[in-house]
């Protein structure tokens, strides 16, 4: 989920909804661990466009605008939101350094509409297809609940009530054993959050019912799943950076692969095609897990390009596909990757934020000819208290169909 405050709130750990009031003391705290973590990689342009965002929320729009001039400097790929830079938007300095930022991005914005769910308060925000159906499967944020839309694009409830769905995030198919993964937290509101459930709950494609559920009693907000081949569940938990794999071919409890704080800001996973390593998107880039030993190694970045921040992530014929909303208003990316599988040598940018139908986009799914993005969210508008902040502006679910490289 496009999750910004808690961002600057835990170093740089992906947090929810833009709109907060200014946390100064919290930009204070970020500002010093950024500036600990370039001592390490003073190169990072990730870094520095974080280190701008946290002098933004101060109001500093001068310290801002040094940090963005070295991230311009050091990466491609960038461009500030409004809801992240809100106190330095109107500054002539910030205005010009951005307008630089702009003019570096590549305008790539031919994807057609494949969808439009009628009902603005679905808010979704996870995305999954079953080829085999020929159908797509949407989540609700606001309803807890899961829609389909089959091959002729008639919408249908898929479940929700009956399994006691909280906020639906990230959605997974596994298609060989028939089974759509949810899950389902509460803690992205305050009322949730005073009493914290976290779980996957299987349901079967084809008959509808309800297949298991798997708490995760320690995580503190789950956010997205995988699927490895083979059927092997993995779990994302965001606020904490643990991931966890479900224990669903037979009994035992949920196994913890990366335990809390190892990877800040946990989001989008996936799994390579031996099912050997899972890769894991954060809040400064990509993380490759060996899902047997648990030994975690960051994904070195041989190219200029922005891999930060990014949602949704997939596995795509030896490559990996990735959807950003933060460290830019939102783009498809496609990562090459080295022999070893531990460094991206080339990004390639699949759709800019130049195309109009994009707002607030978050995840997709590979479908047989394209990649399929769910390109219009309107995830900032759920608030802490679990209504639609504007409703009157929330705009209509819509799904984008990229094509994907030959």
């Amino acid at each position: 989920m496009r999750l910004a405050a808690l961002l600057l709130s835990t170093i740089l750990c992906l947090g929810a909804a833009a709109q907060q009031p200014r946390d100064v003391e919290g930009a204070k705290r970020t500002i010093a661990a950024i500036q600990e973590l370039l001592k390490q990689r003073p190169d990072d342009a990730t870094l520095y466009f974080w280190l701008g965002r946290s002098h933004a929320e101060m109001g500093d729009a001068k310290a801002a605008v040094a940090a963005l001039e070295k991230t311009l400097e050091l990466g491609d790929g960038y461009l500030p939101t409004q809801d992240l830079f809100a106190p330095v938007w109107d500054e002539a300095a910030f205005k010009s350094v951005y307008a630089r930022m702009a003019a570096r991005l590549p305008r790539l914005d031919f994807a057609p509409t494949a969808f439009e769910l009628q009902d603005r308060t679905l808010i979704p925000e996870g995305i999954a297809y079953d080829a085999p159906s020929h159908s797509f499967f949407v989540g609700s944020v606001a309803h807890g609940k899961v829609v389909r839309i089959d091959r002729d694009r008639a919408v249908s409830d898929f479940a929700g009530e009956d399994a006691r769905l909280d906020h639906v995030l990230g959605i997974a198919v596994d298609a060989p054993r028939r089974m759509l993964y949810v899950v389902s937290t509460s803690a992205l509101t305050e009322k949730g959050e005073q009493s914290r459930r976290n779980a996957i709950v299987a349901f079967e494609i084809d008959t509808k019912k309800l297949a298991g559920r798997y708490e995760v009693p320690d995580a503190r907000q789950l956010n997205d799943v995988a699927v490895a081949p083979g059927g092997r569940v993995f779990t994302s938990d965001s606020a904490s950076g643990a991931i966890y794999e479900i224990a669903v071919k037979g009994p035992g409890p949920t196994r913890e692969l990366v335990p809390p704080d190892r990877i800040r800001g946990s989001n989008g996973l996936a799994a390579s095609p031996d099912a050997a390593r899972l890769y894991v998107a954060h809040s400064t880039g990509i993380a490759v897990v060996d899902i047997s030993t648990k030994e975690v190694k960051r994904v070195a970045n041989e190219t200029r390009e922005s891999v930060a921040a990014i949602d949704g992530l997939y596995a795509w014929q030896g490559e990996l596909i990735g959807v950003q909303n933060l460290t830019n208003p939102g783009r498809v990316i496609v990562m090459s990757l080295g022999k070893n599988g531990e460094s991206i040598t080339r990004v390639r940018t699949l759709l800019s934020h130049h195309h109009n139908a994009l707002y607030e986009p978050t995840t997709g799914a590979i479908g047989e000819d394209a990649f399929y993005l769910l390109a219009a969210t309107g995830v900032t508008h759920f608030d802490r208290q679990g209504r639609i902040d504007r409703p009157d502006s929330v705009p209509a679910p819509t799904v984008l169909r990229i094509p994907l490289p030959r």
